[in-house]
């Protein structure tokens, strides 16, 4: 069984938690995240392929790429923020000719509840959720020139050429393409008559664009890409690197202190330059619950999947009674739900259009609340047009 969460601290937690509650298979219930060293989650891929295992907890590092062997059941814990990567996620299991794959959504509370409902529904009708290309990324556009110039020297014009030839920027005009020299340059106008030196990647002389500076290979090389991340810092018991945490978590820790990773409980003994060192602390419970690593997805279709329910059960800023017998009704004959969870999801609606209303169609609703710790809830779960 594979046990998908959506970040990797999320994993560590229910990874422990199964292993405190069924000791028996403890051995058999592993870890996977990419925090963890190489090793670890080769050793972990093995035993799984060689059936060692009852169950792994694992964040997206399992959910393509590898033959991970035979899987029976997919547990999603929280919804996956879309169709597609859910699809994705239960396509690991049944791997046979004669097997279909089988998956399980558990929400984590009523608001998930929602999304897993429309979500489940959206894979039974196999409505994939919509790609949006980038439409000219002049960050990318930078990087790109900067990493063509690292190749070889090239003309402006076929620089230009070359990069139009990509379907984002098929429409991006010389104008945009120059502006974006002149800042790599030196940072535009305001900085490049005293900073050029500073801020330049680039030098452009008799119409041919090159690197500035050998230096900038190296800062290219690092900083390549345009997902931003922070710093981590090696996680070593005894000779054996386990994983990586974020810098800021390790910062916030005392020497004895406990927190979990590749679902253990390990002691935290002494700190390097890029190193923490630690110990196995079998048995004893974490003093540090949970570590960052890694924000949540963006939500997908939760704007439309509230606004279609909310006006299936007649639950509007608009409506004067709510009929609770007949949105009961309604939720299962169109949503395929059980009791239970039909009537949470109505009691849900109904207690927020009480004291404010259903966020719906293009709306954000803003609820402030006063108080000796007065605070604002933001609700951005209207469906919102995409730009073109």
């Amino acid at each position: 069984m594979l046990v998908f969460t959506n970040v990797r601290s999320a994993a560590e937690q229910i990874g422990l938690r199964l292993k405190e509650l069924l000791p028996e298979l403890s051995d058999q219930i592993e870890t996977h995240h990419a925090s963890l060293d190489r090793s670890v989650r080769l050793e972990v891929e093995d035993r799984l392929k060689n059936g060692e295992l009852r169950a792994v907890v694992c964040s997206t590092s399992l959910e393509l790429g590898i033959d991970i062997g035979a899987v029976d059941l997919v547990v999603m814990v929280a919804t996956p923020k879309g169709v597609s990567r859910a699809i994705q996620r239960i396509g690991r299991s049944g791997h046979s000719l004669n097997r279909s794959s089988h998956g399980v959504l558990v929400a984590t509370n009523v608001n998930d509840l929602v999304e897993a409902t429309v979500t489940a529904k959206l894979v039974r009708e196999r409505v994939l959720d919509p790609i949006r290309i980038q439409e000219k990324p002049f960050d990318v556009v930078a990087q790109q020139i900067v990493g063509i110039a690292a190749f070889a020297p090239i003309k402006i014009n076929d620089a230009f050429a070359l990069i139009r030839r990509a379907y984002p920027f098929r429409e991006l005009t010389r104008e945009e393409f120059d502006r974006i020299l002149l800042y790599l340059q030196g940072g535009g106008k305001s900085l490049a008559a005293r900073y050029s030196g500073l801020f330049g990647k680039i030098k452009i002389d008799n119409e041919m664009v090159s690197l500035a500076h050998p230096r900038i290979v190296r800062d290219l090389l690092v900083n390549i890409g345009t997902i931003v991340s922070e710093g981590y810092v090696d996680v070593l018991l005894k000779r054996r690197r386990l994983g990586s945490v974020e810098e800021n978590f390790i910062k916030q820790l005392n020497i004895g202190d406990l927190f979990v990773l590749a679902g253990r409980v390990v002691r935290l003994i002494d700190t390097g330059v890029h190193e923490a060192f630690v110990e196995r602390a079998d048995g004893q419970l974490p003093t540090v619950p949970r570590w960052n690593a890694g924000e949540n997805a963006a939500h997908i279709r939760r704007g439309a999947s509230r606004a279609e329910i909310a006006h299936g059960i007649s639950c509007t800023p608009r409506s004067e009674k709510i009929d609770k017998e007949q949105s009961v009704d309604w939720l299962v004959e169109n949503y395929n739900l059980t009791i239970a969870n039909t009537q949470a999801i109505v009691e849900q609606f109904r207690a927020q259009i009480r004291i404010s209303e259903i966020p719906v169609d293009q709306k954000m609703l803003i609820e402030l609340y006063r108080g000796p710790r007065s605070f604002a809830l933001f609700f951005p779960f209207a469906d919102w047009p995409q730009r073109k």
